[in-house]
């Protein structure tokens, strides 16, 4: 039998000009076909001595179409066929041989130099078809042998019914011609063997493969027919019965090896089954009984007539089909419990592998809803809460006051044990609900069936557990919080939640930290309000909406206006004027501060051009420490000067005493350093609400400053009857031993000016003076008495030495 499989899936070109060959041979395989099916046509019916001839040109056909084939398409595995031209030379050799010995004798001797070439065809066709596959390594060489042996000897016990037994029987119809008929069966049951091997292991068949298998059931069914009709007492009936089929065998192979599919139908590794399918063990049990049920109906119809042992041989063959089958069984049987064995071992991983799994989803989920840092909940913890929510809770939002000092200080990593340390204090102090971080240095817990009290004890016990002393790096630091809380009759959105608890918390910051205050919807009213005001503010400064009113700073003894204050106002367009105070620290905090100080600066600068030149008068600009800290500050600065062509002089910079003071680290040395190079530049420095803050002799003496603005509780008289003339005095005397120019702030009547005359404080500030005008106002004031202001101070005062 002639079984071959596929290598591949498309064509391989071999060398320059190989795909017109296959071209050729597209064509010429079909041609080559066509032809030999006519002379298989004719075979039959020509005598013996024509009928050698044409099987002589029929196989000299098929060896040159073989190797025509493997020249023009090159196979991959080029020794199948290699072996298959050799067996059709054998074959051809035989048949050559007869047809001389037919032509010169008349008749064929038995056994012959012809007999003995033709037979060697069986060998090389064996071998063809034994490596037309590679063999699967890992795969167990005798599951292919067991298999073969079962389908073997199932049709060895029909051969011998058919083939062996009628010949064993009557040797006289055969001759001395039998055991070559016998060896042939043999071959044939060999050839049988192969290629069951090949149908069984093949993977992909191409056109090439069906033709050789094809030409290899021709061959086997000429055989069978051959010896059947012979051992039956027709020979010649059986020879032209079987002509066509073998001429057939050559074409098959021949046109094989023409169609361009052989190139990759060889040498690819067999398919791997070791599980037998249901049909192909059904088969091997057909075949197992079907030689002893003919025998036995042979037995039941001749009766008597039926030869001795007539049972024997089909019952062996039988017999031996049934151990192979067995063993068949048993390899499946291995095969089976080697599966189930991977297969627990396959569930045991899998259960491993499941568990483990879900061990990482469980630890993905947990830092999922977790802070790495504190191991707190986190935001997406806090959301999940607060949707599985039915009821009434409390929320309380909590934040660090000045952790941004202990970073910028210590560093972060003395930060983040701070961070740890305040979790475990937070989670100590309130053990009910649900801790979480949700950021920075700010943290949430969420109490479940809670009221107001509740809520509020949580949150003062969590502010509470902060107040302590903690250890920041090598050194105790103090750390306070402030918190808001929240409570909720209903759920809501973590986003509503939380900024209701936001609004909470800014209030009590706004309120002086270190404390807890509760959500009120007023907050929610002042904070739409603030961000309005912060609308608004950016509109005003694109819109250029704001004004600058100037105070005069009037000399004492003289009435001579000396400097002006420059105070921002803001009325928007169609609604009463927002005051200094509201608008102001919102710009601070929103950061349009530095914008807004900028333009002041540049409009003050352009007024008091005219004034500086006429009357000497100089401007004062406040600036607050986000300004300062502006990078290129002192650049804005010296450059507006010198685009108003104005000196140094013709400038004041006020600042709180705080700005000084307070500034620690780097960020305090800058700002000194800054107004340092502001003074190189004539730039005076004021200190702005003296006497409310730090006020120490020590920090005037080494601290860039050049005027003292006595803040407004030391003028005005006091309540209760407290006199402040003493405080009075010595600031003045302590400005004057330190060479610093005095200005009284907020002098509103006569008695306040004479006081500060007598006290020998030159220089005077306030609406007994005027108030902050517009710069039309002030230049028509200052035209109208040559940059001065009448002062009148009551005569009658005096204040003792």
């Amino acid at each position: 039998m002639w079984v071959g499989e596929s290598m591949a899936s498309g064509e391989r070109d071999g060398q320059p000009g190989a795909l017109g060959q296959r071209r050729k041979a597209s064509a010429w395989w079909r041609w080559y076909l066509l032809s030999g099916l006519v002379a298989m046509a004719a075979a039959p019916m020509l005598p013996n001595v024509g009928r050698q001839v044409v099987y002589g040109v029929v196989g000299c056909s098929a060896v040159a179409a073989l190797l025509i084939g493997v020249r023009w398409h090159r196979p991959a595995a080029p020794r199948p066929w290699r072996l298959f031209t050799a067996g059709a030379v054998a074959s051809l050799g035989g048949v050559v041989w007869w047809a001389f010995e037919l032509a010169l004798t008349g008749v064929r001797v038995f056994p012959s130099a012809g007999d003995l070439m033709y037979f060697c065809t069986y060998p090389f066709l064996i071998a063809g078809l034994a490596t037309w596959v590679r063999r699967d390594r890992n795969r167990p060489g005798y599951e292919s042998v067991v298999d073969a042996g079962l389908v073997v000897c199932g049709l060895s016990a029909l051969s011998w019914i058919f083939i062996g037994a009628p010949m064993v029987a009557h040797p006289i119809s055969v001759g001395q011609r039998l055991p070559g008929y016998l060896l042939y069966t043999a071959m044939d049951l060999f050839i049988i063997a192969m290629a069951v091997r090949l149908i069984f292991s093949a993977a992909v068949r191409t056109a090439a493969y069906l033709l050789t298998v094809a030409g290899g059931f021709a061959l086997l069914t000429a055989d069978s027919l051959y010896y059947i009709l012979t051992a039956w007492g027709a020979e010649g009936l059986g020879n032209s019965l079987a002509a066509p089929l073998w001429i057939l065998t050559y074409l098959l192979m021949g046109t094989a090896a023409l169609h361009p599919s052989m190139a990759w139908s060889t040498g690819v590794v067999e398919r791997s089954q070791p599980v037998a399918s249901p049909l192909r063990l059904a088969l091997y049990a057909l075949l197992a009984v079907l030689a002893p049920a003919v025998s036995l109906g042979i037995v039941v119809m001749r009766g008597a007539d039926s030869p001795a042992g007539a049972l024997v041989m089909p019952l062996l063959f039988a017999a031996v089909t049934a151990v192979l089958l067995v063993v068949r069984l048993g390899l499946l049987a291995r095969v089976a419990h080697r599966r189930a064995s991977e297969l627990d071992a396959h569930t045991v991983a899998l259960g491993a592998a499941l568990e483990e799994q879900q061990a990482l989803r469980d630890e993905l989920t947990y830092r999922a809803l977790h802070d790495s840092l504190t191991g707190l909940g986190n935001r997406a913890l806090l959301g999940e809460r607060l949707d599985a929510l039915t009821g009434r809770h409390g929320l309380v939002l909590l934040d660090l006051d000045g952790f941004k000092d202990v970073n910028d200080t210590y560093g972060h990593p003395v930060g983040d044990e701070l961070l740890v340390d305040v979790a475990r204090r937070l989670r100590t102090a309130v053990a009910d609900g649900v801790m979480v971080r949700l950021g920075g240095d700010e943290f949430a817990l969420l109490l479940e069936g809670v009221g107001s009290t509740r809520t509020w004890a949580a949150a003062e016990a969590m502010v509470d557990a902060l107040r302590a002393p903690f250890v920041a790096g090598d050194r105790e630091t103090t750390l306070t919080a402030s918190a808001g809380t929240f409570v909720a009759d209903a759920p809501l959105a973590i986003g509503e939640a939380l900024r209701r608890a936001d609004l909470a918390l800014y209030a009590a910051k706004d309120a002086g930290k270190n404390r807890v205050y509760a959500y009120t919807p007023q907050l929610a009213v002042d904070r739409d309000r603030r961000m309005r005001l912060i609308t608004d503010l950016r509109r005003a400064l694109v819109q250029e909406e704001f004004v600058v009113h100037y105070q005069p700073v009037v000399e004492l003894a003289t009435g001579r206006v000396t400097a002006v204050e420059a105070l921002v106002r803001w009325t928007p367009p169609g609604r009463p004027p927002v005051q200094p105070g509201e608008f102001i620290p919102v710009a601070e905090e929103c950061g349009l501060i530095a914008a807004l100080g900028a333009w002041v600066l540049r409009r003050a600068l352009r007024d008091v051009r005219a004034w500086y030149e006429r009357y000497g008068v100089s401007v004062t600009v406040n600036f607050s420490a986000p300004q300062l800290r502006e990078y290129g500050i002192a650049d804005l600065i010296l450059g507006e000067l010198a685009a108003n062509r104005l000196p140094g002089a013709a400038l004041v910079v006020e600042i709180t005493e705080t700005v000084l003071v307070a500034e620690a680290g780097p960020e305090g040395a800058a700002v000194r350093a800054l107004l340092d190079g502001l003074r190189e530049h004539g730039v005076r420095i004021a200190v702005d609400d003296f006497g409310t803050g730090y006020s120490s002799l020590a920090y005037l003496r080494t601290l860039p400053v050049d005027i003292l603005k006595i803040d407004r509780a030391f003028v005005q008289e006091p309540a209760g009857g407290s006199d402040p003339v003493a405080f009075l005095r010595a600031i003045v005397q302590m400005a004057r031993s330190l060479r610093l120019s005095t200005v009284a702030e907020a002098v509103e009547t006569s008695a306040q000016a004479t006081r500060l005359r007598q006290l020998h404080c030159p220089l005077v500030q306030g609406y007994y003076f005027s108030r902050p005008i517009p710069a039309e106002d002030l230049d028509a004031l200052l035209s109208s008495n040559g940059g001065r202001i009448e002062v009148e101070v009551e005569v009658e005062a005096t204040v003792a030495a």
